[in-house]
């Protein structure tokens, strides 16, 4: 497999040098040009990691990472001359996974990478980073879902929807439960709000072309039906 990685870094001559240094092991590496819209680089590109620096153009690293984390849980590793406790703090708390110290040696943020690749993919990732149903496969750090050769991206609650659906399966899931998790809050959400989402989903396998169906079940909630 062929990791991508993502690299939010303003300093093009660094940017390209770890990104030589990176493809040398088989990475595809991209660089983001465009810092008023890292959400819309890093949804296109859709990574397995994210190389982020915290002194950027637009806004900083922190605020960015909180961002990118409403979409995707893939390993985020900040890159920083910043040396502060503090800022290693902001940084994880912000959602951030690691971080390195510059000038670093390029061994070191290869290691760092592939300390967080087995974590997130591989020998200690327990495998739970995708959930097998029927003819999909839901990739629960990049909201991807893939049936045979198509894939699609999903929004964050979708791919909450899909996630417990999956994990619930064959079981029925009640609205509250589903609620509770995609708002993680009491607070009153309208009732429509949670429809949208099961249309939007419905929409999705329809368009993969999967056996897999979201049924309604009346005064219950909802389950998952596999059609072969």
């Amino acid at each position: 497999m062929t990791f991508k990685i993502c690299m939010i870094e303003d300093d093009s001559d660094l940017a390209n040098i770890v990104r030589e240094h990176l493809i040398r092991y088989d990475f595809e590496v991209f660089i983001c040009e465009d810092f008023k819209n890292i959400d819309k680089f890093i949804e296109k590109h859709s990574p397995n990691l994210i190389l982020l620096d915290i002194n950027i153009p637009y806004y900083d690293g922190f605020y960015w990472c909180s961002e990118i984390r409403k979409a995707t849980k893939v390993p985020i590793i900040f890159m920083s001359a910043r040396t502060e406790d503090y800022d290693q703090v902001r940084a994880i708390m912000s959602g951030g996974d690691d971080y390195v110290t510059k000038p670093f040696s390029y061994e070191l943020l290869l290691a760092k990478i592939n300390s967080q690749l087995r974590r997130a993919y591989g020998e200690y990732s327990g495998g739970e980073s995708a959930l097998e149903l029927g003819d999909c496969s839901f990739n629960k750090l990049r909201f991807t879902l893939k049936c045979k050769d198509n894939q699609i991206d999903l929004a964050k609650n979708e791919a909450i929807l899909i996630g417990i659906l999956f994990e619930s399966y064959p079981n029925v899931v009640s609205r509250e439960k589903i609620l509770s998790e995609i708002w993680d809050s009491d607070m009153f959400v309208e009732e429509n709000t949670l429809n949208v989402t099961v249309s939007r989903v419905r929409k999705k396998l329809k368009d993969l072309e999967s056996g897999l169906q979201l049924i309604t079940v009346r005064g219950m909630g909802y389950k998952v039906e596999y059609e072969k």
